[in-house]
């Protein structure tokens, strides 16, 4: 009588490598991937706040409420705009600390649309090596 075989053990290993760790992965990380990135008033306000200096704060004001898709193209945007780079990299943490997320309505739904396809293409790929079904 065996409690547990080999054959119980590859296919917990698969099910944790193709099922789980993925579904986690695009649980964690999809949600942020699909935000947008700006820079507020309130936000510009806190800058203010911590003695951040004037020639920092100004160049941002044009900035504000424009959202961007990546976190890095706005950071490469605040950088093109303030004129000293050490200025820039003495006061970057701060900046990176006031930019907002904006929330992607309905992201839960584009995560069960991804999640069925990944696995519908993982059922679909397997067929040829498990055609029985037998895992």
């Amino acid at each position: 009588m065996d409690i547990i075989n080999w054959g119980d053990i590859r296919r917990g290993t698969i099910a944790i490598v193709l099922v789980i760790i993925p579904t986690v992965l695009l649980g964690t990380y999809m949600a942020p991937a699909l935000q947008s990135h700006q820079i507020t008033g309130p936000g510009l306000w806190q800058l203010k706040r911590t003695k951040v200096p004037d020639a920092v704060i100004e160049p941002l004001h044009e900035l504000r409420v424009k959202p961007y898709f990546f976190k890095f193209r706005l950071m490469g945007e605040v950088e093109s705009r303030i004129a000293d780079p050490v200025l820039y990299n003495k006061y970057k943490k701060k900046i990176e600390a006031q930019i907002s997320a904006i929330p992607m309505p309905a992201v839960e739904y584009i995560f069960l649309v991804t999640l069925a396809a990944y696995y519908w293409i993982l059922w679909f790929s397997t067929r040829k090596y498990f055609p029985d079904g037998q895992v």
